[in-house]
């Protein structure tokens, strides 16, 4: 058996626990969350429309 050399430890990463950017991904889970399966579908359908451009030609399957 061959051992591998062992990885330089790390130095830990000195990140704030709290930012607006992860108060604001809280928050969109949180108001995730209590979507309807109908709720879910429209706003998918509408995130496609926005990165595709134009009105979608068939439902996806995606189960969205």
């Amino acid at each position: 058996m061959t051992d591998k050399p062992s990885k330089k430890s790390k130095k830990p990463l000195d990140y704030p626990m709290d930012t607006f950017g992860t108060r604001a991904a809280a928050k969109a889970r949180k108001l995730a969350n209590g979507l309807t399966r109908e709720q879910r579908q429209e706003h998918f359908r509408r995130a496609m429309v926005l990165m595709y451009g134009g009105e979608l030609k068939e439902t996806s399957s995606a189960g969205h």
